[in-house]
């Protein structure tokens, strides 16, 4: 869990806000001989404020949990940037990855559960001057990586936490939603599914209209598909947040890059015992 304030004094003139929160979870493995989750989580926040009694506050909390007994992978992130005043900028990102490598015998059944939250929200004052973005991408793919040695599975499975598109191969399985909002426009919410996942609830809302934006979008269902060779599967899980608020764009592209540069910081853990839209509290440190 990270929250900084960056604060210069003057006039308050704007503000802006914007937020991303995601969540993936998959439970209840069956079919699956033996394995272990590996993960790598991410996150980073840059802030400037150039204008007097200007200020930004900028939250990254994100998490990853694995468990091999019984299997389980969850990832979550909450992603929060807010500004006043003007010639300001902030953004807050994060991403995890969580690679699994397992064997199915010939004649069996592998499945598992899973549910999925994306909630994005943005607000100004003032458009076009002020500019808020919140942007959000949860996935998990199945890949057939029988005809990889095991040699070179190993090397390629360490890749996959770096770039999960490391891997040369058309997934047998998948899931995926991803959001963006804007108050410039360029707005959109979709999924995509393979065949042998079920979907068994959903919920949207969405409003994307003036200058307060807003949707939340819910999935939840189930894998199974049948193997009739035995099979070894890699499994990876991704997550993605991003939320940035500018009011306006500092003039000087030089003293932005060289003051982002210097407030670079790089977050790791949170966990949170309740869903992102039910979570409140936020801590703030200054800079």
């Amino acid at each position: 869990m990270v929250a900084t304030s960056v604060l210069f004094t003057s006039p308050c003139q704007a503000a802006t806000f914007a937020f991303s929160d995601g969540e993936l979870s998959l439970t209840d493995f069956n079919g699956i001989l033996s394995t272990e989750f590996n993960s790598r989580n991410h996150g980073e926040t840059e802030g400037l404020a150039m204008g007097k009694n200007s200020f930004v506050s900028l939250e990254n909390y994100l998490t990853v949990e694995t468990s091999n007994s019984p299997l389980r992978a969850f990832t979550d992130v909450a992603s929060t940037v807010s500004g006043e005043g003007i010639n300001y900028t902030g953004l807050v990102q994060s991403d995890s990855e969580i690679v699994a490598n397992f064997d199915i015998d010939a004649g069996k059944t592998l499945s598992f559960n899973f549910s999925s939250f994306l909630n994005l929200g943005t607000q100004i004052d003032a458009s076009p001057v002020e500019n808020a973005q919140a942007k959000g991408d949860i996935a998990f793919y199945l890949f057939d990586t029988s005809d990889i040695p095991e040699e070179t599975l190993s090397d390629l499975l360490i890749d996959l936490l770096d770039n999960p598109d490391s891997i040369k191969k058309t997934p047998l399985s998948f899931f995926h939603l991803g959001g963006n909002i804007n108050t410039l426009g360029n707005d959109y919410l979709n999924y995509q599914n393979s065949s042998d996942i079920t979907l068994t609830e959903n919920y949207k809302k969405t409003d994307v209209e003036g200058n307060e934006e807003h949707t939340l979008v819910e999935y939840e269902g189930f894998f199974q598909r049948y193997f009739e060779k035995q099979a070894n599967l890699t499994l990876i899980v991704t997550r993605r947040s991003q939320a940035r608020v500018t009011a306006p764009e500092p003039s000087t592209s030089l003293a932005l890059l060289l003051f982002l540069g210097l407030l670079a910081i790089v977050h790791k853990g949170r966990s949170r015992a309740k869903k992102l839209k039910d979570s409140s509290g936020i801590i703030v440190v200054k800079l």
